[in-house]
């Protein structure tokens, strides 16, 4: 929505030939207060759902809410995938959505009203929701925990977003911007053909044949000898014993026990937090001063080295997942803070530049903390239902995604709050995350008798009994 919703150039129009934007400009982009005398004219330069169906001045209420659709949607997605994850399987959930998302997405470039394109956005916006739930869940449950910090720390999405931005430059037209990421969605869709279930998945659903088959199948590939599938067997028939009144987790698993249940209430409020400044600082684009395009650029490109950069410390022995997520968030309030300050206070000839810089400063570190709190959620929560809790905090981001909306929106008229807000949110998400036991060093937990024992993470002891845990366990 960023590119397809931009707002280009317009004015009022009386008659044929009778601009009423005047030499210096001051019409420019302004609303009549008399609609009926304002016939409206785009700068056609760039084609958006803007300037195609008048989403301008009276209109402009409905930009927001395709906006807030879309994300309504991505909570519906994140929260269905949970379920059909953990009951399908990683691989046939995820390829699934992906088929989905192809048909809204083609479906959307033909459509013809602002209605028909919001209910598009609305499955585009849920298969969103439930693809970034169940990828990250599927990768980590393939690797050791030396590679988990390193999963989310990836900067995929933050690496794609800049190449967005040129695209959408080189195409200006929104439909012909659909039709490419048609295009995109039909060549992921071929991995279907490459990509195995997840192994633990498979374990703890028993299914002890194929989870063995695809071990040695990745052992033979990565020139390997073949592994000790024992462990698979043993895991599997612990799972069947603890569980065997119960023939699969739901999400009142979450929150069922004291100890799980004050992990959950802390990880959505940090997922809610986290998901509301992220969100209100890419909406917000449009507001910040200078080229669009360029703005929206740096702000997309400043998540790579923003993503790389926890790999220097999240691992680190004496920092870890909370400490660097205490960190990033801690930056994110004072540069909001100073954001804000900028805004009431500075002189209107460098207003801009430094709100622009503080913006930016803002976008870097809350991207830093949420890129070091996915690995740091998939570790609070066991194999059984990891997807759950991964997936229930995507659905409460989600829900911090649709209040992005409405911040944004608030902020047209009083750009300071917005940044006021991010500063808030962001100092008491610090004071929770000091609350969550440290996950550095730990084995992946498989069942939720592994949660209920009590683990004290400060204690050195704790952290070498998890290395040598992990020498015996097959991933």
């Amino acid at each position: 929505m960023a590119f397809s919703g931009f707002i280009p150039d317009f004015w009022c129009k009386n008659g044929v030939n009778n601009i009423t934007n005047d030499d210096n400009g001051t019409n420019l982009n302004s609303c009549s207060n008399n609609i009926s005398m304002c016939d409206r004219e785009f700068d056609m330069s760039k084609l958006t759902i803007v300037n195609e169906w008048d989403l301008v001045c009276e209109n402009r209420w409905i930009s927001f809410t395709i906006t807030t659709v879309q994300m309504t949607g991505a909570l519906i997605g994140a929260f269905g995938i949970g379920y059909a994850g953990d009951r399908f399987g990683r691989r046939i959930s995820l390829y699934t959505i992906l088929f989905l998302h192809g048909i809204f997405v083609a479906v959307s470039a033909f459509s013809n009203s602002w209605q028909l394109f919001a209910a598009m956005r609305f499955g585009i916006g849920m298969v969103g929701g439930a693809v970034s739930v169940v990828n990250f869940i599927a990768a980590v449950e393939f690797v050791g925990k030396g590679w988990r910090a390193l999963l989310g720390a990836i900067p995929v999405w933050s690496g794609a977003a800049p190449c967005l931005a040129l695209i959408a430059y080189l195409f200006p037209n929104w439909r012909h911007l659909e039709f490419f990421i048609f295009a995109l969605n039909t060549l992921v869709l071929l991995g279907f053909f490459i990509v195995p279930e997840s192994i633990r998945w498979l374990t703890v659903k028993g299914r002890i044949e194929e989870a063995s088959a695809i071990a040695c199948l990745i052992a033979e590939r990565s020139k390997k000898p073949p592994p000790d599938t024992a462990v698979i067997q043993k895991i599997a028939e612990e799972e069947q014993s603890r569980n065997r009144y119960f023939s699969s987790y739901s999400f009142i698993d979450l929150v069922r026990g004291k100890r799980i249940r004050l992990i959950t209430l802390r990880v959505w409020y940090t997922w809610f937090a986290s998901a509301l400044v992220y969100w209100s600082l890419v909406f917000g684009v449009q507001n910040m001063s200078g080229n669009f395009y360029l703005n929206f650029f740096l702000v997309s490109v400043i998540e790579i080295p923003a993503s790389l950069i926890i790999l220097l410390w999240i691992d680190r022995k004496n920092f870890g997942r909370r400490r660097s997520i205490v960190l990033a968030n801690s930056l994110t309030a004072f540069s909001a803070l100073g954001a804000a300050i900028a805004t009431l206070t500075a002189p209107e000839s460098s207003k801009a530049y430094y709100v622009n810089i503080c913006v930016l400063i803002a976008k870097f570190c809350v991207t830093s903390g949420w890129s070091s709190m996915s690995p740091f959620t998939t570790e609070l929560y066991p194999t059984v239902i990891r997807i759950l809790g991964y997936g229930s905090a995507g659905t409460v981001a989600k829900v911090g995604g649709i209040f992005a909306t409405q911040v944004v929106a608030l902020a047209v008229k009083e750009g300071y709050l917005l940044y006021v807000i991010i500063c808030v949110l962001m100092i008491i998400d610090t004071a929770s995350i000091l609350t969550l036991p440290e996950t550095r060093g730990e084995a992946l937990p498989d069942t939720l008798f592994e949660i209920t024992k009590h683990r004290d993470t400060q204690d050195k002891c704790s952290v070498e009994s998890g290395d040598e845990q992990n020498k015996t366990v097959l991933l």
